[in-house]
């Protein structure tokens, strides 16, 4: 069974009656406390093993991407996000993802194999798009997760802005040459990508999600002229209805780009690791929840408990909202440092 997708005034009504913001949704887990409350997804490698699940099949199997998304509860995290990965709505949009078996028994995200766009038209979705690529997998795994452990913690989406998205349909040399050489080709691109977006949110929503995070860090690499006068209508578009409180997150050289992110109309903003969370956090409203990632790659691996409670206490002193975990893929997170990161963000209020 996967939910019908919102249209027209039905839309409009789940937007215009929801009250909750994301700051309420995650005072709701909060108790009080610091929040384990993050917007990505995350993966532990090391719990997937213990668990015997497969990698690949937390991307492509119903069951396996359910368990290892209540992986994260039994973590201690607040919140888990599906999909994993950033490949499943090009997939929709007919590129071709290929799994990997592999590095040195290590293993390697999904990459996209085959891009299919070369102009506006071929970006196209007719039709029900809760039944194309892996969607109907995602659905089903966040209608598990709802149904069953719902009272763990909160369910939240994860998808590109239009620009990441486009970065992944097209070659990014073709896209980057069709913004200075054909802005207009370009804007219909973005403009028909928003669409497919707005779409998806509300199939999302009607899954029952709890929140989604819309990453745009592809578009990191343009510049500010660009980014404000060509993504950010977009952007606002996307965000101006809200069936569910949405993030906007940017992974990347935010800083240049903040001032567009909070003009985005979010309910929160995830910064890049690399920003100096001070000076973002002067800048944010005091209303408008702060999320940042913290520490290099690798530091819940070759770092000890000690060094990653200090890097998360070194954010929220910063004044940082919540604190995400660096990725977890290569080499593998320790169990203890994944606790020492959620026990530095419970504890914090009483250092």
């Amino acid at each position: 069974m996967t939910p019908e997708i919102l249209n027209g005034p039905a839309s409009e009504t789940v937007a215009g009656s929801h009250q909750n913001r994301l700051s309420e949704l995650m005072a709701r887990y909060q108790e009080g406390r610091r929040s384990t409350f993050h917007l990505g997804p995350f993966l532990s490698t090391t719990a997937l093993r213990d668990r015997g699940l497969s990698f690949n099949d937390a991307f492509r199997d119903k069951k396996t991407m359910a368990a290892a998304a209540r992986l994260n509860f039994e973590l201690g995290f607040e919140s888990t996000v599906l999909p994993f990965d950033m490949n499943v709505e090009a997939e929709m949009l007919g590129a071709h993802v290929r799994y990997h078996e592999g590095f040195e028994g290590h293993p390697v995200y999904p990459t996209i194999s085959r891009r299919p766009v070369k102009g506006w038209e071929d970006v196209a979705f007719s039709g029900p798009i809760e039944r194309r690529g892996r969607m109907p997998v995602v659905l089903n795994a966040i209608l598990s997760l709802k149904r069953n452990f719902s009272h763990e913690g909160a369910v939240g989406a994860f998808m590109p802005g239009p620009f990441t998205l486009a970065g992944q349909v097209m070659e990014p040399e073709k896209l980057f040459m069709m913004l200075i050489k054909e802005p207009d080709t370009a804007e219909k691109i973005l403009m028909r990508l928003s669409d497919f977006i707005m779409a998806l949110k509300s199939l999302y929503a009607n899954a029952g999600v709890d929140f989604i995070t819309v990453e745009e860090g592809g578009a990191s690499a343009v510049s500010p002229r660009i980014f404000g006068s060509l993504l950010l209508p977009h952007l606002q578009n996307i965000f101006a209805q809200k069936p569910c409180p949405m993030a906007i997150s940017m992974v990347g050289g935010t800083e240049q780009f903040l001032d567009f992110l909070l003009a985005c109309g979010a309910d929160a903003v995830q910064v890049d690791r690399g920003c100096d969370t001070a000076f973002v956090s002067k800048k944010n409203p005091d209303h408008l929840p702060l999320f940042t990632g913290c520490g290099v790659n690798d530091m819940l691996a070759k770092g000890d408990p000690e060094t990653v409670a200090s890097a998360v206490r070194e954010r929220l002193d910063q004044g940082a909202t919540g604190v995400a975990p660096p990725a977890d893929i290569y080499p593998a997170a320790r169990m203890e440092n994944i606790q020492a990161f959620i026990n530095a963000l419970r504890r914090y209020e009483e250092a």
